[in-house]
């Protein structure tokens, strides 16, 4: 398929505008909303890989600009989506297609087997296992953040480590950071000492009131 006379068909965006039309007129017993909710706009996923799959994505795994703005145009104007959705479910197709490497002529059914198989239920679920992060700790995301991490590359479609280290504080910044997180160590540390030595003050108190209650209730 050539990049640059790409369009969502006529019936891709049908699709999505009826089951934009389906999850507006949502009603009812909030259990059944849910799943109905989930499945439609898993379904309305399936249509967007399948109409991405044969486009080549940039060496940075994204569609290319120009084809990210007609697809976005497509789904705002004639999908029935708003912006947010659209830019959502752009972004989230683009990463499925970019982990799963799906490939030319990838049908909507296709694209539903894999999401059974990899136990993909709702969007939620789509967005984390598509996620550049998944599988990571909040403590893994924050080191990278600090540290920063390696590049990724394609090979054979998919996307892997790459050979340039990228994001992160530079040399300079890092030393700054570490001295500032010496500071915050002692002083964290310092706080739940004097927060302890609080609680076990309260006790005594607590504890000598409740014997000077005793006495007096004696009396």
């Amino acid at each position: 398929m050539a990049n640059q006379a790409f369009s969502l068909s006529d019936n891709t965006v049908s699709t999505v505008a009826a089951n934009e039309g389906t999850l507006s007129g949502l009603k009812g017993d909030a259990k059944m909303v849910t799943e109905q909710v989930n499945a439609t706009k898993l379904a309305t996923y399936a249509e967007l890989i399948s109409a991405i799959s044969g486009i080549a994505l940039t060496d940075k795994g994204n569609l290319p600009r120009s084809i990210s703005k007609i697809v976005n145009g497509d789904l705002t104007t004639r999908g029935g989506c708003k912006d947010a959705t659209a830019k959502k479910y752009l972004e989230n197709s683009v990463a499925a297609k970019r982990k799963f490497g799906f490939g030319d002529n990838t049908t909507p059914t296709a694209v539903m087997a894999l999401f059974n198989d990899q136990g993909i239920t709702s969007e939620a679920k789509l967005a984390k296992a598509v996620s550049p992060d998944d599988g990571k700790t909040a403590a893994e995301i924050l080191a990278e953040k600090v540290i920063g991490k390696w590049s990724t590359k394609k090979e054979n479609g998919k996307v892997v480590q790459g050979d340039k280290w990228k994001d992160g504080l530079t040399d300079a910044e890092l030393v700054d950071f570490f001295d500032a997180l010496r500071i915050l160590e002692a002083e964290r540390a310092t706080y739940h000492a004097n927060a302890d030595a609080a609680k076990e003050a309260g006790k005594a108190v607590k504890k000598e009131n409740d014997t000077v209650n005793d006495v007096v209730d004696q009396i």
